[in-house]
């Protein structure tokens, strides 16, 4: 008995799922259109650096990476004429 309403309970568990599942469904072009909105709203929300300031910021990275990369250079130099020095000594 106890068996029969446990699958009674999970056929209409099944029953109220699937109509979920249908009613929650939408179309491509539906589901589409509501992502461009939502996406069009946060882009709106978005507060904008000045161009000054990206001007300047992106001045700032560059220099920053080419000085990085000379050090880097410098180093890897250094290091690979000592390691043939090393070489030469032994």
């Amino acid at each position: 008995m106890a068996d029969l309403n446990k699958q009674k309970s999970a056929a209409s568990e099944k029953k109220e799922v699937s109509k979920k599942n249908k009613k929650s469904k939408r179309s491509l072009g539906e589901r589409l259109k509501k992502f461009w909105r939502d996406y069009k709203s946060e882009l709106l929300k978005i507060v904008w650096c000045p161009w000054k300031q990206v001007r300047k910021n992106s001045t700032l990275v560059i220099v920053a990476v080419i000085i990085i990369s000379a050090v880097i250079g410098l180093l890897d130099f250094g290091f690979s004429n000592a390691i043939v020095y090393l070489g030469k000594l032994i």
